[in-house]
């Protein structure tokens, strides 16, 4: 079985139709398609991901299938969302990137992640930012606990 690999994409990064959080949903959903995706890492559904494709009218079951079946480039993902959101504006754009920018986590999560992470600086409360660093610890962790990938 080929090794996993942690999305260490943020999601406060956007392709060209400036969609935040957008290019990891679709690097998640990829990695689960290519049987990648760390075990019970949430791909389309939940959080930011399903936030995502109600805010611009994306049918997430067709969205998730066409990542995970056709493997699209990112850019034809991009050309797939403006064929498919049937709520594709300017203001729906925005809706999901301020949700990016300013969620927090839930309390139960921060610390959860705050315990795992070792790390209880009160004001970082940022979701991206503490998803962020759950992320580049977990491929910290893959890459010097004898992963194939360190060698």
């Amino acid at each position: 079985m080929p090794e996993s690999l942690v999305p260490v994409l943020s999601s406060s990064v956007h392709g060209p139709l400036g969609i935040k959080h957008l290019p990891r949903l679709w690097l998640k959903i990829l990695l689960h398609g290519c049987g990648r995706l760390p075990e019970g890492y949430r791909h389309g559904a939940g959080g930011f991901d399903e936030f995502l494709t109600t805010t611009l009218g994306l049918d997430r079951e067709a969205f998730v299938a066409y990542v995970r079946d056709e493997k699209p480039t990112y850019l034809a993902l991009e050309a797939w969302v403006r064929a498919n959101a049937a709520k594709l504006t300017p203001q729906a754009v925005a809706t999901v990137n301020e949700r990016i920018e300013t969620a927090e986590l839930p309390d139960a999560m921060r610390a959860e992640r705050r315990a795992r992470l070792d790390f209880f600086d009160p004001s970082y409360v940022s979701a991206v930012a503490l998803n962020d660093l759950d992320d580049w610890a977990g491929m910290h962790e893959m890459l010097v606990a004898g992963s194939t990938f360190a060698k």
